[in-house]
């Protein structure tokens, strides 16, 4: 018992400083992709450029590409239940899946990769891959990605949200009449900022299901250690109801003997 529960709170420390570290990451991403995006607004928007912005534009008959972000560890209680679920019910479209425990579609051809969450960032790339040739390919419908979604430790909920088409937004600050000189495809350029800021998305998602999972795993251990310690003190007790109980009979029977 004391092994199980050391392990355990190693395992509820070592969730509560991931937290915190993937909500810094999280908020590092957030300034990249903002940036990105601007970067975009400022080329398609540019009044001296002539572009082809049919690159942001869904693919009617392209392919749905879904990006769905479980977790490898254990203590997480159904972190990975919606995400099972909704995996079961995607028949048709494309599929990324990050985290050992939804790694159980082996048999799915439609499957484009598997990784560990553990690896993300080591094969982040192959990520970064898919999602650049088909966009340059102009074969995209929609990228979607389902995730849990943390908001604070009393709120994670499960969520997609949808990175493509992308939502570039109105950017007050930037000037439209900037004389670029290009001396590249200004088409290719268009889609490669596209991509990393869609990858950049990824991983902001990522950092905020990292979030929830240690959020959850925190719960669950802290309420493991709880009844760990409870099943110690009955366990104490008892043991101290059989010493009292022992004493008893040693002194009835010392008593006895000093009567006979």
């Amino acid at each position: 018992m004391a092994n199980i529960k050391n392990i355990v709170k190693v395992m509820n420390f070592h969730s509560l400083v991931r937290v915190d570290k993937a909500k810094r990451e999280a908020k590092k991403y957030f300034g990249v992709e903002d940036e990105l995006c601007k970067m975009l607004y400022q080329i398609i928007n540019n009044t001296n450029l002539k572009l082809d912005k049919k690159i942001l534009v869904e693919n009617e008959n392209g392919i749905v590409l879904n990006v769905y972000i479980g977790n490898d560890l254990g203590f997480c209680g159904d972190f990975n239940y919606q995400l099972q679920r909704e995996i079961r019910k995607d028949n048709y479209s494309y599929k990324i899946i990050i985290g050992k425990k939804i790694f159980k579609y082996d048999e799915d051809e439609k499957v484009l990769l598997q990784i560990r969450k553990t690896n993300f960032f080591d094969e982040y790339y192959k990520i970064e891959n898919i999602i650049s040739k088909y966009i340059s390919e102009k074969k995209i419908k929609s990228i979607n990605v389902y995730y849990n979604h943390y908001y604070n430790v009393n709120d994670i909920r499960f969520e997609s949200r949808k990175l493509f088409p992308l939502d570039i937004g109105i950017y007050d600050d930037v000037d439209l009449d900037v004389d670029f000189v290009i001396e590249t495809d200004v088409n290719q350029l268009i889609s490669d900022i596209l991509s990393l800021t869609l990858c950049y998305q990824i991983k902001i998602y990522e950092s905020n299901s990292y979030a929830s999972e240690n959020v959850m795993r925190e719960k669950i251990t802290s309420e493991s250690i709880d009844k760990i310690d409870k099943l110690e003190e009955e366990k104490n007790l008892e043991e101290n109801k059989k010493r009292k109980e022992e004493n008893l009979k040693k002194q009835i029977n010392n008593f006895k003997n000093t009567m006979r």
